[in-house]
């Protein structure tokens, strides 16, 4: 078993460097793995990927960020990307569960912020996996810090396994939905809500699929597939005040 930890974060914030506090905004702009200059949305919350995780077989590869991120303020949450190479057996046991949990918790903590949010997308034989890194997470952070996750719409909607999650925060994803999508967003739209009432909280849209209309109070996190710009911004938020 062995962890293969490199670091390429490379974080440009513009102005002060202290611990972050948020913005008084609805809207939390996610900064994934690109370059980003958010300069142009100085009062919006930002979410910053540190961390990508591979898990390979018997093997964590994880590293920090390629790119770098301008900001008018420190981001407010530290998002860890994990995900599985199906190429190779998976086989969830102690060992690899803690070559996980120091590789999440070393990226979670690598900039100091006021939320940690897990991105890790898996299959129904590997929610164990997700609930173990969770609660490793949980134990490994401050109690002060807040701990999200993001989750399928799916899981949301129709299972009760998301109950058992150390978290404070469940972000279900309006976009590149699965065949259920439709239904989902149909039931969004007509007044519904996520059956498991830990989803109604946040969700997230994504600026280049239509931003379904949502039930309204919800922390709200932008996607873009490619970096931000005032134009894209405007364009999403834009769409999402107008069912707010």
């Amino acid at each position: 078993m062995r962890v293969a930890f490199l670091l390429f974060s490379f974080l440009i914030v513009a102005g002060c460097h202290k611990r972050a506090a948020a913005p008084p905004s609805h809207l939390i702009l996610w900064a994934w793995e690109r370059p980003e200059d958010l300069r142009f949305a100085p009062d919006t919350e930002i979410a910053i990927q540190t961390g990508f995780i591979v898990i390979a077989g018997d093997a964590v590869h994880a590293r920090g960020r390629y790119f770098p991120l301008k900001s008018a303020q420190p981001p407010a949450t530290a998002l860890v990307h994990v995900q599985i190479d199906h190429g190779k057996a998976f086989r969830w046991n102690p060992a690899l569960r803690r070559q996980l949990a120091a590789a999440v918790r070393h990226y979670a903590t690598v900039h100091p912020t006021h939320r940690v949010q897990l991105d890790f997308e898996v299959r129904r034989s590997e929610r164990q996996a997700l609930l173990d890194t969770l609660t490793d997470l949980r134990r490994a952070l401050p109690a002060s810090t807040t701990l999200s996750m993001t989750a399928l719409t799916s899981w949301c909607m129709y299972e009760d396994w998301l109950n058992a999650a150390p978290v404070d925060e469940i972000v279900p994803m309006l976009f590149r939905m699965q065949d259920d999508g439709p239904a989902i967003i149909k039931t969004l739209a007509d007044g519904g809500d996520f059956r498991n009432p830990r989803c109604r909280a946040a969700l997230s849209v994504s600026s280049d699929s239509p931003v379904p209309r949502a039930p309204r109070g919800r922390r709200v996190y932008l996607f873009s597939p490619r970096s931000w710009t005032a134009q894209s911004f405007g364009q999403v938020r834009h769409a999402v005040e107008a069912w707010r």
